[in-house]
This record gives C-alpha cells, sequence and structure tokens, in this order.
C-alpha cells in the first residue's frame, strides 16, 4: 500500500502530466465523436457516435484530473502550461503558453522566470485527494484493461465490451501504476 501524503510539486506536477496525456489519448482518440469542433474552451461531445464506454472513462478520468489533482497545482497552470493542459488547447498550434516546468528546480515558471507557487493544502484534505485518485485509477484502470475479461467491469460501461487498444492501454498504466 502507497504511502499517502501530500504530493511535492514534482510528485504534483507528474501526476498531472501523466493525466493530461492519458487524457489527450481518450478525448483526441478518433473514435471519440463531438457535435461541434472542440476548441480550448467548450467542448460538446457526441455521445450518439462515441462509444460508452469510452465517453464513461473520458468523462471519468476528466473529472479525476479536475476534480482531485489540479487542486495541488498553482491556479491557472493548466490553462497557461501545455504539459498539463486539456488537451484542445494541447491540439491547438496558435494557443499561447506561458508557462513552463523547471524540472532542475522543480517549479513552475512564467515567461519572465517567477517561481509559480504550488498551494499546500490541509493534510487531512490532501491525504483524501491522494486517495480518492488513488481509487478513482484503480476503477479506471480496472475498466480500460479488463472490460472484455471481467463482466463487472463491463457492467461498469453499460454492458458491452470496448478495446481501448494498446496505446490507451500502456497510458492507463503510466498513469495507474499499481
Amino acid at each position: 500500500m502507497p504511502n499517502i501524503k501530500h504530493p511535492s510539486p514534482a510528485e504534483a506536477f507528474e501526476l498531472a502530466t501523466k493525466h493530461a496525456a492519458l487524457l489527450r489519448g481518450l478525448f483526441l482518440s478518433p473514435r471519440f465523436k463531438y457535435a461541434q469542433p472542440p476548441t480550448a474552451d467548450f467542448i460538446k461531445p457526441d455521445p450518439q457516435q462515441t462509444p460508452l464506454a469510452l465517453l464513461f472513462v473520458a468523462d471519468f478520468v476528466q473529472r479525476t484530473y479536475v476534480e482531485f489533482v489540479v487542486p495541488f497545482l498553482p491556479p491557472g497552470s493548466t490553462r497557461k502550461c501545455k504539459d498539463i493542459a486539456n488537451p484542445w488547447a494541447w491540439d491547438d498550434p496558435n494557443y499561447q503558453w506561458e508557462w513552463e516546468w523547471d524540472a532542475e528546480t522543480s517549479t513552475m515558471k512564467d515567461a519572465a522566470g517567477n517561481v509559480k507557487e504550488f498551494p499546500k493544502l490541509e493534510e487531512s484534505e490532501a491525504v483524501s485527494k491522494m486517495g480518492d485518485i488513488l481509487t478513482r485509477g484503480f476503477m479506471a484502470r480496472k475498466i480500460v484493461l479488463e472490460n472484455t475479461t471481467d463482466p463487472k467491469a463491463r457492467m461498469l460501461v453499460g454492458g458491452q465490451s470496448f478495446d481501448f487498444g494498446k496505446d490507451m492501454e500502456k497510458m492507463i498504466k503510466d498513469t495507474y501504476p499499481f
């Protein structure tokens, strides 16, 4: 069992980059359909054309990211740093990025080199959020990796099996390595 604690800035950034990559894999999948072209600010999925399992997992992982990972990041960072951005901003070649991660110093910096502080949540809140990330990650991993073989995992996505593909399986294992 992992030691559940408040992540350091480097750990929070790594968690965010893995989730952002997973979200890109889900939402930019050619099988994910939109009712209108998505933008960095607005998306409208087409639930009639998108496989239910893909729609469910994308929404579930996105909620995990927004509600439980993003609170560990500097405010506004998902709109300003490409590595942790939403899939549609990340995919837009004209989007203007203002911040970058400095791996040497484990800090987020703006274009002028000013450090953007990571929030320090109350320990009980941090432990609760990290516990939710683990629990939700376990569920997402089970659905993606086992929905074709485990009837319980298949029931979580409407009863129909769905092959997410080898790339998505690798991304889910990278994001949730337990």
